[in-house]
């Protein structure tokens, strides 16, 4: 009988334990859907996002993966067999994705678009420095040393520029194997952020 009770009661651990783990994982990610940038959408329809910008000034075609191949080493079997046909559609401070008739954003540049940027409670203008920005999602629990990653760059890698900068990570809901980056310049008179990237809504998103 002492044996049944100790079964039991190690079940009923593993399953708080389990509840745990499932808690954390929602903790520390941005959504998405909990995005807003005044003027603009952050998803949406192609002709919604032409109503309120207009036409792109340029676009280019490519191919994406519905599920990233990262971190998937060993879980070959749900590793994507297709590819998705999508458009980055550029609108100077503002990228989108386009797959069929349904666009995402996913680049802002907060020096051109000069909008602050809503996501969920916190305000990001272009003015928040590195300093700032860390206290605030350090406060809001979107920033740990197990989900949230951190990387150094001399080099700017999205206009290939050789501005010093600064990029944090921190989890996205909707595509569990990226991070929204937020770029900072780093230089000696000049730590305020630059651009955000959001990665593809891979789940409950555009792309599935």
């Amino acid at each position: 009988m002492a044996i049944d009770k100790y079964v039991v009661f190690l079940i009923m651990e593993l399953f708080a334990f389990a509840g745990m783990v499932n808690a954390q994982s929602h903790n520390g990610m941005i959504s998405l859907a909990e995005v807003r940038i005044p003027g603009t959408i952050t998803t949406g329809t192609y002709s919604q996002l032409v109503e309120l910008l207009g036409m792109p000034a340029s676009s280019f075609t490519s191919t994406i993966n519905p599920i990233r191949h990262k971190g998937l080493k060993k879980r070959i079997d749900i590793a994507p067999k297709d590819t998705v046909q999508c458009e980055y559609l550029e609108y100077g401070a503002y990228e989108y994705l386009r797959v069929g008739d349904s666009v995402q954003l996913v680049f802002v540049d907060l020096r051109k678009s000069k909008s602050p940027v809503y996501i969920s409670d916190m305000v990001i203008t272009p003015k928040i420095t590195q300093k700032d920005f860390l206290l605030e999602i350090k406060e809001r629990g979107w920033w740990s040393e197990d989900s949230s990653q951190y990387k150094v760059g001399g080099i700017e890698y999205h206009y290939y520029t050789h501005s010093k900068v600064k990029n944090f990570g921190v989890d996205c809901k909707e595509d569990p194997y990226s991070s929204v980056v937020f770029t900072f310049y780093d230089r000696l008179f000049d730590k305020r952020i630059w651009w955000i990237e959001f990665p593809i809504m891979r789940i409950g998103g555009i792309v599935h």
